[in-house]
């Protein structure tokens, strides 16, 4: 296949950007909460602009939808979300009694408040970093990672060699790709669990076997290595195969305990024993490696610099090593597993306001500073899975910051047009209006949006309207005038989050698919212990949903409930 142009030119020579590589054909799908890359490009007459500030110096691959059971990949460059569908933000599993019990929150930790690790207090680790003695939990199949609600399709709609293992295709010729197959790995596990299918089985166990050929050994660890050359978004950071990633270290460690687990053959657990070893290679220039200690955190490294010892400390993927961490864990009970994720969850906790920006979407990576574009998202989830390893409330508190800050990514639904003028608004990249369109109904009426989100510069929350008299414009949201119907941009906390009343009398609400509210006055007073399960916007107001107790299921206003 004969590639034209600029991509022609980048694949001579060896130099592949996300853009190049998302152009070039690599079709990883069904990978991550994404979005409709239409619903992230303004519309109408703002051709090019971008007031979501998505094209902020991390080329996130939005200009084409890849194939998969989960939708489209945002960024496939070589790190993807986990197969996780937009849905998965707000499931909230029902838990045993036990379980609940079991995994009850505990008191938050604070930033900053941490034990310094005096070399070998945990034998066997090299390093000396800050950590937290965070409880790690066991979890139930609903609530751990990478935990999926459906089975992906035997027929395999990404690009795959003869054997079945998920490639990469660039430039026609197909590349091995680590965290492809080991998170193709992880949909086939699911798949397995949801089915009893052994086809899903056999085939995850091919995903595996490939990452166990190419592997290379150093320091007692096997690592697995990128083939290609890349160019870190947009930077003059260039790595020359192969190169590395403590992403795919971790996301292929959970693949090889999962095995283990599924079916006590040897083979998976010495696999599982030899990856996790790579998390206590000591970093030499050159050779692969990707755990190093800055400024006294532990960083599980997405992008080690294969020349140097340095990195972009990538927020996502050192958060997604640390669930290897975490299999490893459950496993075998290794106290060094341990040790090295509560020290990689305590530098999560304490660098997330280096991450964040404030009333807008976190940071992708400490090194450029990058916009984490719709990947703030992710940083959003994360911390409520690490709320559920721990049990700590200061994730959740994290996960909540970041939810206020940008809204979730991927929300469709219709909005309510009450009677009376709506102005419709369109923007360029720096979030200048560049035209208006007034409105002016005598009936209410509605109009579908692809999309719910913030615009730079203006304040509020925004909907794409795709159709109608204001199609190509975004309508702010004014709850009671201009909303999105019923519930809209829902998170689940996955364990239940505790709470106190803070006013009273309280109404709870019920709504239903229509928006039709319902309310009735509650018996709590203030100070009242409560637990919740959910935040959503119903009908453009934020509110929160008891997760238990007489009124479990039933949401009261955000301002009246204080969360801990």
């Amino acid at each position: 296949m004969d590639k034209q142009g600029p991509e022609r030119d980048a694949f001579r020579s060896g130099r592949w950007s996300r853009r190049t590589l998302l152009g070039a054909g690599l079709a990883i799908g069904g990978l991550g909460l994404l979005a409709d890359p239409a619903a992230a490009r303004p519309g109408g007459g703002t051709p090019g602009g971008d007031p979501f500030g998505l094209d902020s110096g991390l080329d996130l691959g939005l200009e084409k939808t890849l194939p998969g059971p989960a939708g489209p990949v945002i960024d496939p460059a070589f790190e993807i979300s986990p197969p996780l569908p937009p849905e998965a933000l707000s499931d909230v599993p029902t838990l045993s009694r036990a379980d609940a019990r079991r995994l009850a929150p505990v008191r938050p930790s604070t930033p900053g408040i941490t034990s310094r690790a005096v070399p070998n207090a945990v034998p066997g680790v090299p390093f000396d970093f800050e950590y937290h003695d965070f409880e790690i939990r066991e979890l139930p199949d609903g609530i751990r990672p990478y935990h999926m609600s459906y089975a992906v399709p035997l027929v395999d709609p990404g690009v795959h060699d003869s054997s079945g293992v998920r490639m990469a295709s660039l430039g026609g010729k197909l590349y091995d790709h680590p965290v492809a197959q080991a998170q193709y790995g992880l949909h086939l596990i699911e798949a397995y669990r949801i089915t009893s299918n052994v086809e899903y089985l056999n085939r995850a166990k091919k995903q595996a076997q490939r990452l166990i050929d190419r592997r290379v050994l150093q320091g007692g660890g096997w690592f697995y290595p990128y083939p290609f050359r890349y160019q870190l978004h947009r930077s003059n950071d260039v790595y020359e195969a192969p190169w590395y990633s403590m992403m795919a270290q971790g996301q292929a460690l959970s693949v090889f305990c999962r095995l283990f687990t599924l079916t006590g053959e040897a083979e998976w657990k010495a696999a599982a024993d030899a990856t996790f070893a790579s998390y206590l290679v000591t970093p030499v220039a050159g050779k692969p490696w990707g755990v190093y200690v800055v400024g006294g955190k532990l960083w599980l490294e997405e992008y080690p610099n294969p020349e140097e010892v340095k990195g972009d400390r990538t927020y996502n993927g050192h958060t997604f090593s640390a669930y290897g961490l975490w299999d490893y864990w459950v496993v075998t009970k290794d106290e060094r597993a341990k040790v090295l994720l509560q020290g990689a969850l305590t530098t999560t906790r304490d660098v997330h306001g280096d991450v964040r920006n404030r009333h807008w979407r976190s940071k992708y990576c400490l090194r450029h500073a990058n916009d984490a574009g719709n990947y703030h998202t992710t940083h959003t989830t994360q911390h409520i899975q690490c709320y559920a390893i721990t049990g700590d409330t200061i994730f959740a508190q994290i996960a909540e910051l970041y939810y206020t800050d940008f809204p979730p990514h991927g929300i469709t639904g219709t909005i309510m047009f009450q009677a009376g003028s709506h102005t419709g608004y369109q923007f360029d990249s720096a979030g200048t209006i560049t035209a208006s369109r007034k409105l002016t109904l005598e009936r209410r009426s509605n109009a579908p949006s692809t999309a719910r989100l913030k615009i730079m510069r203006n304040d509020g929350i925004w909907y794409q309207i795709s159709a109608g008299s204001l199609a190509g414009y975004y309508l702010k949201e004014v709850p009671q005038h201009s909303y999105q119907i019923g519930e809209a941009a829902s998170i689940g906390y996955r364990i239940l989050r505790p709470a106190t009343i803070a006013t009273s009398p309280l109404k709870a609400y019920t709504i239903d698919e229509a928006g039709n509210m319902a309310s009735e006055v509650t018996t709590y007073q203030v100070g009242d212990p409560v637990n919740l399960n959910r935040r959503a916007v119903l009908n453009g107001v934020e509110h929160l949903r008891f997760g238990d107790g007489d009124y479990a299921g039933k949401w009261v206003g955000y301002p009246t409930i204080t969360r801990s």
